[in-house]
């Protein structure tokens, strides 16, 4: 049981180190998909913004033309005022509608000046926003350069790494005991192994009973951590 425990330590280091690389692999993309996300976000938001703009826009200018007409509309009924002075009726009627016009037109108008400033908020809020937009999209295209370079140094050391296992892997290790392993490799994030010092589980640093201690100085079976589930193992003298 020695030599296997032995054989499991031999590629212990190697699926430690095999385990970081694949949570860096997926890290990178997974950080880069959120920067996308943050970006395409910030990109709606300046659409909003600029949709809304070009909605106060239209609308200021249909106020304006609203307006023209109501002008044009009153200098005719002053005009036509002018023309029917000898009878009263129609000059009270003249003037009633000339200041109806007159109070629309001063609605319109103040309505459009409120528009006016509204859109000097908006067009502000875009300019702000297209220049973060421009400053983010150049971090995002340097990130996504370092992510691909880093994806492919990462994917390099990887296949590396696993020729190496490959390679360390022995028929002393039975299928079971290797089973055991890989198990507790995926459950304890590339740490199945443990070392017993003192009675004290490395992994988990929880006391075992004093039987753990026997059975695994005797290396007649593999002794597994009551608490933890790691596979234990004794330092060599």
């Amino acid at each position: 049981m020695q030599d296997v425990l032995n054989a499991l330590r031999d590629i212990q280091d190697l699926d430690f180190d095999l385990f970081g690389l694949r949570r860096e692999l997926r890290r990178l993309p997974a950080e880069k998909d959120k920067r996308q996300a943050e970006l395409n976000d910030l990109e709606s938001k300046l659409k909003e913004v600029e949709a809304e703009l070009a909605a106060q826009r239209a609308r200021i200018k249909e106020i304006e033309d609203d307006t023209t007409m109501q002008r044009q509309r009153m200098r005719k009924v002053e005009s036509e005022a002018s023309k029917a002075r000898g009878d009263a009726a129609l000059q009270a009627a003249y003037q009633h509608q000339s200041r109806s016009l007159k109070h629309e037109i001063s609605d319109a108008e103040e309505e459009g000046l409120q528009m006016v400033e509204q859109g000097e908020v908006l067009d502000k809020r875009c300019r702000e926003l297209r220049e973060k937009l421009e400053a983010e999209r150049e971090v995002f295209a340097e990130l996504s350069a370092n992510v691909e370079k880093e994806v492919g140094e990462a994917t390099t050391k990887l296949e590396a790494l696993e020729a190496e296992r490959k390679a360390r892997l022995t028929t002393e290790i039975a299928p079971d005991v290797m089973g055991t392993y890989e198990r507790l490799l995926n459950a304890r994030e590339g740490n199945a192994l443990a070392e017993l010092e003192g009675r004290i589980c490395q992994g988990c640093f929880i006391s075992v009973p004093p039987n753990i201690f026997v059975r695994l100085s005797r290396a007649l079976e593999l002794v597994q951590c009551p608490s933890c589930d790691r596979i234990l193992y004794l330092r060599d003298d």
